[in-house]
């Protein structure tokens, strides 16, 4: 389908919107959400458009609880308007920094996740796989989440024989710095070299600004990582972020940061001296590098133990309060959680 028109964006705008629901969507909310993307379009114009997209095949009509879109229409959506996508995930990190409301004074607020779906036969393995990431440091925090098959939070919804985990994402940790008064800009993406248990390099940079997915998700699908090797023997690659901050903020990031270690979020790999490049990568003039841990190594790992694991970066916001600490879990059951 060539998108050029004013009308085929306004139908693509509408399929991304079925996209972030796990469950049918109306015209009315589907007005209501186009409306806050810039769309002015009234309810009975919103069922004109759906109309053409249940005959191109890209949603299903489900009579009075809406309209889902369907597999042709996510495939759609990962090839059109690619021009415009370009810097999306940025966009979309920029976005949920904003919205993050926790305090890391009170440990309380909505911080942000990643998001997995694993099936449910293959949850206990998968689930020792991520405590044993996650204890050995290779992760953002210990604090997980699970759901388990049926539960809904925002507008998720877990398929039935599914488990879906939330991990703490790096975006987090900008959060909490931007919050603290201090211009964090996330730069990049990307994979460390470790060596004896010592972070050496980056080995594969991918700039968030001139993405539309996610680096880390395209690093890990590429098989360029290595946790489990590096729990095991100290040795591989892992998953890594790049951010930049004013040098005269670092004073200020450091004693932020070491205020949220204090409350198990351990995120941080080297925060580098002004002008003076980090891991290898340079930073811009009178800027200090960060380098953070990837908040989906553990998700990463169950995908190298071979466990089937869909995974979402930079996902979504969760209450920090609702999450777990897994060394604190004895098993996997969700009577634990």
């Amino acid at each position: 389908m060539y998108y050029n028109s004013g009308v085929d964006r306004k139908l693509i705008e509408i399929l991304r919107i079925l996209s972030e629901h796990n469950k049918p969507v109306g015209a009315r909310l589907i007005a209501k959400k186009l409306e806050e993307r810039g769309y002015k379009l009234d309810e009975r114009t919103v069922r004109y458009h759906l109309r053409i997209l249940d005959e191109r095949g890209l949603t299903r009509n489900l009579g009075y609880d809406g309209r889902m879109i369907t597999d042709k229409g996510l495939e759609e959506i990962k090839n059109a308007l690619v021009t415009e996508r370009i810097g999306f995930i940025i966009t979309k990190i920029e976005s949920l920094i904003f919205k993050m409301n926790f305090d890391v004074e009170k440990g309380r607020g909505k911080i942000v996740a990643n998001l997995a779906t694993i099936d449910k036969e293959h949850f206990k393995k998968a689930f020792q796989v991520m405590k044993k990431v996650i204890l050995a440091g290779y992760a953002v925090s210990p604090y997980i989440k699970v759901f388990d098959e049926g539960e809904t939070f925002e507008n998720y919804v877990v398929p039935k024989g599914k488990v879906m985990v939330a991990t703490m994402c790096s975006i987090t940790l900008d959060g909490i710095l931007h919050h603290a008064g201090i211009p964090v800009s996330p730069r990049f993406g990307g994979v460390i070299q470790v060596l004896n248990g010592k972070p050496i390099r980056f080995t594969d940079l991918i700039s968030y600004s001139g993405s539309t997915l996610d680096p880390l998700e395209v690093f890990s699908a590429k098989g360029l990582s290595s946790v489990l090797n590096v729990v095991e023997t100290g040795n591989g690659y892992i998953l890594a972020n790049f951010r930049e901050i004013p040098m005269d903020a670092l004073t200020k990031a450091k004693e932020r940061l070491r205020k949220a270690e204090e409350i198990g979020i351990k995120g941080t790999i080297m925060i580098g001296e002004p002008n003076t490049p980090v891991l290898g990568v340079p930073v811009r003039i009178d800027k200090a590098g960060i380098a953070l841990m990837g908040g989906i190594n553990p998700l990463t790992a169950v995908s190298e133990a071979k466990i089937p694991i869909e995974t979402r970066a930079i996902e979504c916001l969760i209450d920090f309060e609702e999450m777990v600490n897994i060394s604190r879990v004895g098993n996997f059951t969700k009577a634990s959680f």
